[in-house]
């Protein structure tokens, strides 16, 4: 539960319209009332079940596939916790790289695996851009699956679509605030376990807050 004034970001992201669609229709559902901006994410449990089909076996600590450039101030704590906390045995991928990018240290793998970039492609909104195929993105999915941590900044909006990503995984989300673990005033009820990165030492029961994070998504964000 939130204990202060909800910041409800309306921002609208197409993915998520692509996701209800696909939701809809596998409960032969009318897919019209799909929306960008719909009170909780829906995804299909046939999408839900290829990720979780994937290898789960947590051999990294810590993940981060994504943008950095794209909005480098709101990311900008991503680069300072990597440097102060990834490890030989944590991932990191900025995919909007340039050829000059410098890399963080051992864990940057920036130069050397591939991460998808949606804002390099122009009509940047479409499905084909939009709906991250599990199968044509391993490297995204099978680092996160096999992360114990991933970090989860804000992007344009001041939530992200890899928040959910994250849950699905099966991985705990590290994030800036508490107000970018939700985009609704629903969601924002739902009690996601997750950490704020200024709070990466205090322990947890980390397979409680996985566990936990599992009821939460198969009961809100899949059709029953």
């Amino acid at each position: 539960m939130i204990n202060e004034p909800l910041q409800i970001d309306s921002s609208y992201y197409m993915g998520l319209k692509y996701h209800m669609e696909e939701s809809l229709l596998e409960k032969n559902r009318c897919t019209r009332v799909s929306t960008p901006t719909p009170a909780y994410a829906l995804f299909s449990k046939k999408y839900y079940n290829e990720i979780n089909n994937l290898n789960h076996q947590k051999i990294y600590d810590f993940c981060f596939i994504g943008s950095i450039n794209s909005n480098y101030q709101a990311r900008q704590w991503v680069i300072e916790f990597a440097k102060k906390h990834f490890t030989n045995n944590s991932i990191f991928i900025n995919t909007d790289h340039s050829p000059n990018w410098e890399l963080l240290g051992p864990f940057d793998y920036t130069h050397t695996k591939t991460g998808f970039c949606p804002k390099n492609v122009s009509n940047n909104q479409t499905k084909h851009v939009q709906y991250r195929v599990v199968s044509e993105n391993l490297v995204y999915f099978e680092s996160m699956c096999q992360s114990k941590f991933v970090l989860c900044p804000m992007g344009d909006a001041s939530w992200s679509f890899r928040f959910y990503e994250t849950l699905m995984c099966k991985s705990i989300p590290i994030v800036e605030s508490i107000h970018h673990t939700y985009r609704s005033r629903e969601e924002a009820e739902l009690n996601y376990k997750y950490i704020l990165y200024t709070q990466i030492e205090n322990d947890i029961n980390y397979n409680d807050y996985i566990n936990e994070n599992i009821v939460i998504f198969e009961n809100h964000h899949m059709l029953q």
